[in-house]
């Protein structure tokens, strides 16, 4: 903590340098990526706070982090015995760390922040405050350099191809699709921040953060030509040549800013949620009209394609037989009080380890037995590992990256005896999950008009969960992926065949125990009427979910008929794949309730 005081201090003594008298430090990087290599984890670097997602403020005599209800419990731990102050994000009356900025700023004051770092969508909001409040934006400066002294490089391991087999796509193809959508909204040029769009629409993957298939790069693209700024020694003499005969050139990355010159005077399409701030300054400083709406590529991505979506299916058929293999082993140790968290941990992760196509895990596993459950995005810590007793709940949060899909899987396992609390918990988290799963909707449906559905049991009892319920899934790219989510926050994007989504409703006890069941859906279509197209969910995770602790009299006939479904499913995809004690454990596991 005194090393917190100290670069806190630093940090400080710079901002008296460029006289600011607030800096904004934000969990993103020039390409607004939810995870990131060290060199962009600036407000970690800062507070120690480890959080994938939060805000940091730092004033001349004050910090505060903005931490929204799943990292509650983390920052109240590893921000104990600092002097910056925990904002609980999402409790009434408690505003956004801009919003709150703009009101708590007197007049004439200097805001400050890396404009590579700051999406434009985030200042949006405010400007009209800050303007009459006479607030100057200072984004110039990259101050955090000054007192980073070791601060890492960009990583440079080679970027490699993601075959047409399993994209199901070109790259051509997909940016003759999004040159049609800038035709139609009378855009020149594109130009592009993110990362997973831009290997999504390439074809291209790289591992630069170890869960997130990506590599750091902008794209630009125009009626007759696209260009790629990227590290140019990480591609070999095959991708050059497959990028040019597809007509996509390959530029230096740190030569991006400079090239947008190129542009003056267009009328160019950029995502402002997306957009870092520097980049909408240099197009504003040629003259450009900026078209300022959502990528192409977001909704193209979203929706997958046939092959992506076959392939995937096979995908899940081998996450499901490595987490059958996992769970035969997990049962049959946690008795021998010789399991804790890590060698849980390890062991999941050794089992995906040994699969065809396997590229990493799909974000670093959450082992979390009892009351560390409690803590939604809960991790292992250097020096400490809890052993796992035979009693209450242990649950597993994991996932895999592989060429032909992603996986997010969340099961909660029954370690021993519960008490009568913990069984009505996972039965009604079970029966909401289930509730979501069995949803037929009609077309224009938001995920805010089916979140209700995971939650209305847990609610009837007073109950409920400080996240959202679902999120959009990549296809070897990220795990959390737009548009669309299921939450009680509106997100004005319809769920459409073709996207997937998890479904992860749970019960989080501070000091207690945890309790969530995940499983990733996919939207088909289920009929057309005279009222319209209606839709469902098929499941694409394949793995069995214990019911020991179910208290049946809780189930409706219709959420048991589509357990004992879902379970008959499992069996049967994952059987002719699993032999001796795994096979006969599969069997046991998925027997109708």
């Amino acid at each position: 903590m005194t090393l917190i005081a100290q670069r806190l201090a630093a940090l400080r003594a710079e901002m008296e340098k460029h006289q600011l008298d607030a800096w904004v430090l934000p969990s993103s990087d020039p390409h607004n990526s939810e995870y990131m290599p060290l060199r962009w984890k600036v407000r970690q670097y800062m507070s120690g706070f480890t959080a994938s997602v939060s805000t940091m403020v730092v004033l001349k005599d004050s910090a505060y982090i903005w931490a929204d209800g799943r990292y509650w419990l983390q920052a109240e731990q590893e921000l104990a015995g600092t002097d910056i102050q925990i904002v609980y994000l999402g409790k009434p009356d408690v505003l956004p760390w801009n919003q709150w900025l703009a009101e708590t700023l007197t007049p004439g004051a200097r805001l400050g922040f890396y404009g590579a770092t700051m999406m434009v969508k985030a200042m949006a909001d405010i400007q009209g405050t800050l303007q009459s409040k006479n607030v100057s934006l200072v984004t110039e400066h990259d101050v955090v350099d000054a007192v980073w002294i070791d601060r890492p490089r960009f990583p440079m391991e080679p970027v490699f191809a993601h075959a047409l087999e399993y994209a199901g796509e070109s790259a051509s193809q997909k940016i003759s699709k999004v040159r049609a959508e800038m035709r139609k909204a009378g855009a020149q040029a594109h130009v592009l921040n993110a990362l997973d769009d831009i290997g999504y629409l390439l074809n291209l993957r790289g591992s630069d953060v170890p869960t997130s298939p990506y590599f750091h790069a902008y794209l630009v693209v125009t009626e007759d030509r696209a260009v790629l700024y990227a590290h140019v020694t990480r591609f070999n003499d095959s991708l050059r040549a497959d990028l040019a005969a597809q007509g996509i050139g390959l530029q230096d990355y740190d030569s991006f800013f400079a090239a947008l010159r190129s542009l003056a005077g267009q009328s160019v399409l950029v995502d402002p949620a997306q957009s870092n701030m520097l980049t909408f300054a240099t197009l504003r400083a040629q003259g450009c009209t900026l078209v300022e709406k959502r990528a192409p590529s977001v909704l193209l991505k979203a929706i997958k394609n046939t092959s992506e979506i076959s392939h995937w299916k096979n995908c899940f058929v081998r996450d499901g037989v490595a987490m059958v293999r996992f769970l035969r082993w997990f049962y049959e140790h946690v008795g021998s009080g010789q399991l804790t968290e890590r060698i849980v941990s390890d062991r999941i992760d050794g089992e995906r380890a040994k699969l065809d196509l396997f590229r990493g895990l799909s974000f670093t596993s959450i082992p979390a037995y009892g009351p560390n459950a409690a803590m939604m995005h809960y991790g292992l810590k250097d020096g400490v590992d809890t052993p796992v007793k035979p009693e209450g709940f242990f649950l597993l949060d994991s996932g895999g990256q592989y060429d032909d899909g992603t996986t997010d899987i969340t099961r909660t396992f029954v370690c021993g005896p519960v008490s009568e609390d913990q069984a009505r918990h996972f039965t009604l988290v079970l029966k909401g999950m289930l509730r979501l799963s069995a949803a037929i909707f009609l077309h224009g449906t938001r995920g805010l008009q089916l979140d209700v559905l995971a939650r209305q049991a847990l609610w009837n009892e007073g109950v409920n969960y400080a996240c959202g319920t679902g999120h959009g899934v990549g296809y070897f790219n990220n795990v959390h992926e737009g548009p669309h989510s299921i939450s009680t926050g509106l997100i004005d994007q319809a769920i459409l065949p073709g996207m997937v989504v998890t479904n992860e409703p749970g019960v989080y006890l501070p000091g207690r125990y945890g309790i969530r069941i995940e499983n990733i859906l996919l939207c088909q279509d289920h009929a057309a009427t005279e009222h319209g197209k209606f839709y469902r969910f098929e499941a694409l995770t394949l793995c069995p979910i214990d019911t020991r602790v179910v208290r049946k009299d809780l189930l409706g006939a219709e959420e048991t008929a589509y357990l004992n479904s879902y379970h008959a499913t499992v069996l049967e995809r994952l059987s002719p794949h699993l032999q001796g004690d795994d096979l006969r454990f599969l069997r046991d596991a998925c027997k109708a309730l």
